[in-house]
């Protein structure tokens, strides 16, 4: 018996299919943006629950199989009127499993629940086109649930209102917001006999021969991916898709158009655009496989005052509000690091990290006063500066008795991340300017892939949770996440030490030990 979940690796792609059923030995172990997904999914999945009240029908569905939905059909039959959740459904050799069942009149609302926001068109008012894999997902269910003979009253995605905001005290009435696309399935539904059609001759072949695309991470990244890219036909060495930002549709123009496919092949003058002096840099660096240090890359740090703060937060954003005030996904500081130059070449460290599981904002603010005078006019460098804006606005917004205080940062907030663009580009980049990959450029032994557990941001929530969310998490285990998140967090802010001296054509600086 196929599942729903098969149907919808199918449609975004059939190898993804084959090798789920064929390679799960392929399938890497643990990865943290799968557990980030997985963790929210649970959270959320428990709070819309509950908003169905404490009288449910909860089917045991341990087996994916006819007898399992029979035995759920007989407990609806039994009781209408109802609600039901985790309901398991089978029809033509096709499982599904709704997540809840809302009695209406003869018939039930099949409500899917998802970690997403309510979509909203730019009035911020008018509701917005569902996501088409979210359709894809529940014309499954329907068409299970008509086959499986139970009617249909109607078909809504039960989404997180991100207008919301908690007001406390356990109150989560509002959290939940409904979006009827009953009329948007219609259709879709007709395609799922020949869905699992293909589906079923998919799986008794041999593995699809598919390349890799956009495909891989659309709606949802593939595990299986670089296993897949090792089969793919040799390509350049320096594809036209390297091209960053909106330089994406310009190679995509190129490569139908002129049938470039590599960043070599345009001549510079048709490299156009509002960035078209960033590319024809990229496609220079390629061309002579050595990295461009631009005249001038130095001058706006150079002008800085001391001292200066190199300056990074990490925080949490949760699906359903822990505090008050907070909306879904609102993020919230529970660490920063901040690498303080008093004078050139001079280093002392400095840093915030919460682990007691209680909002961490207060704190964070005030730790950050302790470190970060309102007089001195130092700048507050950052890679990227519109993470570290919007967690100071958001600060000041739910605490305004420091507002002033935070407006002052973010007004000194300096960016180094548009100077890299203007100034260098290193083939080793690969098109991409976040600064793991310009650090690997300009100073390859300080290596992410070296720090344990915390690598990246999404980890490093990850770690968060289990410190603060997971009863299962002893002192022991505790006192490592608080060492690695530590660890993490002040290579980021080293890393911008690094970026500002190799703009400014300085040696690398010295690291003091401990920092």
């Amino acid at each position: 018996m196929l599942t729903k979940s098969d149907i919808q690796s199918l449609v975004q792609c059939r190898r993804k299919l084959w090798l789920e059923h064929h390679k799960l030995e392929l399938l890497p172990r643990e990865s943290s943006g799968l557990n980030r997904r997985s963790m929210d999914g649970v959270i959320v999945g428990e709070r819309a629950r509950l908003d169905l009240g404490t009288k449910l029908i909860s089917p045991e569905s341990k087996e994916v199989s006819q007898a399992a939905a029979e035995s759920a059909k007989a407990q609806l039959l039994k009781s209408p009127g109802i609600s039901a959740v985790e309901v398991p459904m089978a029809h033509a050799d096709l499982y599904a499993r709704a997540d809840a069942l809302v009695p209406q009149a003869t018939a039930y609302i099949l409500r899917e629940t998802k970690t997403s926001t309510f979509p909203l068109k730019s009035d911020g008012v008018t509701p917005g086109p569902p996501k088409d894999h979210y359709l894809t997902d529940v014309a499954i269910q329907a068409w299970v649930m008509e086959g499986w003979g139970l009617p249909i009253a109607g078909i809504e995605l039960n989404l997180l209102n991100n207008r919301w905001r908690y007001p406390g005290g356990g109150d989560y009435s509002g959290l939940f917001r409904q979006l009827d696309v009953t009329k948007d399935v219609v259709e879709r539904k007709t395609r799922v006999p020949i869905w699992l059609a293909q589906a079923k001759e998919t799986l008794t072949g041999p593995m699809p021969d598919i390349a890799t695309g956009k495909h891989c991470s659309e709606p949802y990244d593939c595990a299986f991916q670089k296993y897949c890219e090792l089969r793919d036909p040799p390509g350049p060495p320096h594809p036209i898709e390297l091209l960053p930002g909106s330089g994406k549709a310009l190679a995509r123009k190129l490569k139908e158009t002129k049938g470039y496919t590599s960043i070599l092949d345009p001549k510079p003058d048709e490299l156009t655009g509002r960035q078209a002096s960033l590319y024809r840099r990229i496609q220079s660096a390629h061309r002579v496989g050595k990295p461009i240090l631009e005249e001038g890359s130095g001058a706006a740090i150079d002008s800085l005052t001391y001292p200066r703060y190199y300056f990074d937060f990490e925080a949490i954003d949760f699906p359903v509000p822990q505090w008050p005030g907070l909306r879904p996904y609102e993020h919230v500081p529970f660490q920063w690091s901040c690498h303080i130059e008093r004078r050139p070449g001079e280093f002392e460290h400095a840093e915030f990290l919460d682990l007691s599981g209680n909002d961490p904002s207060l704190p964070c603010i005030q730790e950050l006063q302790k470190v970060i005078g309102a007089g001195d006019r130092g700048p507050l460098i950052v890679y990227n500066e519109t993470y570290e804006r919007q967690r100071l606005e958001q600060l000041a917004i739910r605490h305004p008795e420091h507002a002033e205080i935070l407006g002052n940062y973010a007004s000194r907030l300096f960016d180094l991340e548009p100077i890299v663009r203007d100034h260098f580009y290193d083939p080793l980049m690969r098109g991409s300017f976040s600064i793991k990959r310009v650090l690997a450029a300009i100073a390859p032994d300080l290596r992410y892939e070296d720090l344990e557990e915390v690598q990246e941001g999404t980890a490093a929530q990850v770690a968060y949770l289990y410190a603060t969310r997971d009863a299962g998490t002893g002192k022991e285990r505790k006192a490592e996440i608080e060492s690695r998140l530590r660890t993490y967090c002040r290579q980021d802010t080293w890393a911008m030490v690094e970026v500002a001296h190799f703009l400014l054509r300085l040696a690398r600086p010295r690291r003091p030990v401990g920092m």
